[in-house]
């Protein structure tokens, strides 16, 4: 009698593991990924708007600060100058920016084309990277942010891109990574790697739960 009691003890354990196990992976799956937004412009519109861009930029790396290392969706739209699609903050396009007014900081955005000679330098994993950075006074710090290009992301993965009118103009889940150093502060956004599934079913939440204004 006393065996059966404690088969019977042992056999309840291991079903509410069981339970709890598959009580609890649902939810997680069930629940949409952290959320975030970018807007710019790729025209300088003045001091007054650079500056809510700058405060803009300043919020996402906090939010990666706090994400880091995690899952995340970004929905980045950085509106072209014109429906051609030119962008004056290219530097690509347009290397002769100009320098930051006194008090005045200003936004640049690179499609990264080599590796900086600097290792500890904010830099991006791959060529072709949109390597978006704030610096002039009043920032103490060059502020920077490095995105995939639309090009990197891969057709077969349910990214929602938009590109008439706009420079960048994407939404969907990435890995947030921020870093820190003297004299600079960035974030990096990544593409999750295809067979984390319970990412991919969670952005589809954020898709269905997130509406553009």
């Amino acid at each position: 009698m006393r065996k059966q009691t404690m088969q019977a003890t042992v056999k309840a354990g291991l079903l509410a593991v069981m339970v709890s196990h598959f009580a609890t992976a649902p939810v997680q799956a069930q629940t949409p990924l952290p959320a975030t937004s970018l807007r710019l412009g790729c025209h300088d519109e003045g001091d007054e708007a650079t500056g809510q861009e700058i405060y803009r930029i300043a919020d996402l790396l906090e939010f990666a600060r706090e994400h880091d290392g995690q899952a995340v969706y970004l929905d980045a739209v950085i509106a072209a100058n014109d429906g051609a699609g030119s962008c004056s903050r290219d530097l690509s396009a347009f290397p002769n920016q100009p320098e930051p007014e006194p008090f005045r900081a200003m936004i640049v955005l690179d499609p990264c084309r080599a590796e900086p000679t600097d290792e500890a330098e904010p830099h991006c994993a791959r060529p072709g990277m949109v390597h978006l950075r704030a610096f002039g006074p009043p920032l103490a710090i060059t502020q920077a942010i490095i995105l995939p290009a639309e090009d990197d992301l891969p057709l077969s993965l349910p990214y929602r891109i938009a590109g008439y009118g706009d420079w960048l103009n994407y939404q969907g889940p990435f890995i947030a990574r921020f870093f820190s150093g003297t004299g600079y502060e960035y974030a990096t956004f990544d593409i999750p790697d295809p067979a984390l599934t319970s990412v991919w079913d969670r952005a589809r939440l954020n898709v269905e739960t997130t509406r553009r204004p």
